[in-house]
């Protein structure tokens, strides 16, 4: 027989084709709505494949589609260099086409278009085919690839946009990432602007359940004598996972293999012959940040909670099909790769100082005593000045910065700039300079914990524990405007809670849990905030300024000018994250929340903020309506400094 597991590329044939059922349900219920959908998923999981079946005309009955519905494709790469007129052109010729492959009468209103065609002439298309009861669904394949076209301005994607809100028309497009990531260019402030890319629901493309991977394996095998064994199944699943990909490769080598010669150990060599290029690829376009985690996957999941910046991490590799969420914890999605990550060489210590490497070992003066915390920017260590007998913490920043043929002049003029600040609720800075290729910062050692933690184990805070909280923050905040530094990145963890009273020892020494560690942090006056990673961001901005694309800070508390343009934000924009902050510390909760980060980023854009006491009912009014004013969308509309919120709070 010969062998079904052919597909290495786009499944074209429908009786390959096993398994996405809730996805084609979900974007056909879509597209009934006139809803355009925008399917985001990593290289090789079956994005084109999932069309293909989509336009289908014998899938439609199963899926609520009908013969009204005209499937209009397009592969993006060849609209990656064309003007307007000729984009315009090509969908009309391809409008034609799609009517002649249904054997639908031709549209005289598309003779005209190819030759010379325009926005309007394009519209009045459409309007033709609405009239004869067809409803348009332009399927826009690679969208990377237009997304990237230099000669489109926003009023290209305004005129799709309004096509689409005046016609029976929808746009299908998929892409390996999110359209906010994709339109966040150079020119990202203009082309946001549109309304083009705020008419798409998500749907993320991942890996295939366990059920319908194993009728992937199964079926096509049928046919076989004798068809896999429940032993070889259960073995092809493990090794291959969910990954369409992947599976087709494990069950072709299987199959190639006769009945009796069908050897785990042989059938593991070869498919992992054949995918090594593919997880090369993977492994490749991962950031340094993203190898370090997925390499020390074991306590992910604890140091999640208390790292925004890893949790971004993780939701990123989960979206990208290379670690899976089970239980609370993450592993690796198959075997298969897990053995491609076992067989890559460890980062020099140059480049990264994963798992505290860096312990036992001196940084210039400063011997390295353990590591305190990583996140996807840094690692902070506990460092001792032996002539001075001095405790500090140590902050390594990514060496991949080092790169840049300017960092090491933008490192120390912004570190002076740092050190020079001195308020109490700032972390001081001692010291910087670089060792092996790597830059650091020498700090005070702060006695605590931080927010995030605390956060983590009480959730929702009373007034009497928030009030000192924001009077730190804000006051540390009000200084370092006065001195012309924005933070950028105000967020719990960025904000360390340090004992200053023998009551708040006592209880934290007594304490047999981490949320009677909070508790005795979150006493009234047991602890002062103080605000860490000043000028940490705006060296990283820097570093990032030659792709114009860098989103600096954390998207749960990023103000909306900052997500638009993030070289171009001031004082008000700190203000904000404080606002976010303070809603979450009297809820328990964020104000905006989404499935990914792009999701997040548009909530921030475009939703007004939720009332914080829909989930405090006990915040009084004047409080809720402070927080509302700082979370603003527009900075002139909110409280001029941090210190007038955390006085009206």
């Amino acid at each position: 027989m010969s062998n079904p597991y052919i597909s290495r590329g786009p499944v074209r044939q429908p009786e390959v084709f096993f398994g996405r059922t809730h996805e084609l349900n979900e974007i056909a219920a879509f597209l009934r709505g006139n809803q355009s959908v925008s399917i985001v998923g990593p290289r090789k999981i079956g994005k084109t494949s999932l069309i293909f079946q989509l336009m289908r005309s014998e899938v439609w009955p199963g899926i609520g589609l009908d013969e009204h519905t005209l499937f209009v494709y397009l592969d993006c790469e060849v609209l990656g260099d064309g003007s307007h007129q000729a984009i315009f052109g090509t969908f009309a010729a391809e409008m034609a086409a799609a009517l002649d492959e249904r054997g639908l009468p031709p549209e005289p209103a598309l003779a005209a278009p190819p030759n010379k065609p325009t926005r309007l002439s394009f519209e009045a298309a459409i309007r033709k085919l609405n009239q004869r009861g067809l409803r348009v669904v332009f399927v826009l394949d690679e969208f990377e690839r237009l997304s990237n076209n230099a000669d489109l301005d926003v009023n290209f994607f305004n005129a799709l946009r309004s096509a689409a809100g005046r016609y029976q028309l929808a746009f299908l497009t998929a892409s390996a990432r999110p359209l906010i990531d994709l339109t966040y260019s150079g020119r990202s402030q203009e082309i946001l602007s549109s309304p083009f890319f705020n008419i798409f629901a998500p749907l993320f493309l991942g890996l295939l359940p366990e059920a319908e991977a194993r009728k992937l394996i199964r079926e096509p095998a049928q046919a076989a004598a004798p068809p896999f064994s429940s032993e070889l199944e259960d073995f092809l699943y493990e090794l291959a996972g969910g990954h369409p990909l992947a599976l087709q490769v494990a069950c072709f080598h299987a199959l190639e293999l006769p009945p009796e010669n069908r050897k785990a150990e042989e059938i593991e060599q070869r498919a992992m012959q054949e995918l090594a290029a593919h997880f090369e690829y993977y492994w490749r376009n991962l950031s340094a940040a993203e190898q370090d985690t997925i390499r020390h996957i074991g306590d992910a999941a604890s140091r999640e909670a208390n790292d925004t910046t890893l949790r971004g991490i993780l939701r990123s590799l989960v979206q990208k099909c290379l670690l899976i969420q089970d239980g609370g914890l993450y592993r690796h999605p198959s075997r298969a790769w897990a053995n491609f990550l076992a067989a890559q060489a460890p980062a020099p210590l140059s480049q990264i100082s994963a798992g505290g490497l860096l312990s036992g070992t001196r940084l210039g003066t400063y011997e390295v005593i353990g590591l305190l915390s990583r996140g996807g920017m840094a690692e902070v260590y506990k460092g001792r000045h032996p002539r001075l007998e001095r405790t500090v913490a140590i902050k390594i920043l990514p060496a991949s910065l080092a790169a840049e043929a300017d960092f090491r002049q933008r490192f120390e003029r912004e570190a002076r700039a740092v050190a020079a600040l001195k308020h109490p609720n700032i972390v001081q800075v001692f010291d910087f300079g670089d060792a092996a290729g790597l830059y650091y910062m020498v700090m005070e050692f702060l006695d605590g914990i931080d927010l995030a933690i605390a956060l983590r184990h009480s959730r929702a805070l009373s007034p009497a524990q928030v009030r000192p909280i924001a009077r730190d923050v804000a006051g540390a905040l009000d200084y370092a405007h006065s001195q012309g530094l924005v933070h950028r990145d105000i967020k719990p963890s960025n904000v360390m809670l340090e004992i200053i009273s023998n009551e708040c020892r006592k209880k934290m020494e007594a304490a047999t849990s981490f949320a009677q560690i909070a508790a005795a942090f979150l006493l009234p006056a047991s602890s002062r905030a103080v605000l860490t990673d000043f000028g940490i961001a705006k060296i990283v901005s820097g570093a990032n300024s030659a792709t114009k694309s860098a989103v600096v800070g954390t998207v749960d508390y990023m103000a909306p000018e900052q997500i638009r343009a993030s070289r171009e934000v001031d004082s008000r924009a700190d203000v904000y994250a404080l606002g976010v902050m303070l809603y979450q510390m009297f809820t328990g909760v964020m104000p905006f929340t989404g499935d990914n980060p792009g999701a997040i980023m548009m909530a921030h854009l475009q939703q007004p903020p939720p009332d914080p006491r829909a989930a405090a009912p006990d915040l009084p009014e004047a409080a809720a309506l402070i927080i509302l004013r700082a979370l603003a969308k527009d900075p002139d509309d909110r409280p001029r400094t941090a210190g007038e919120l955390a006085e009206a709070l």
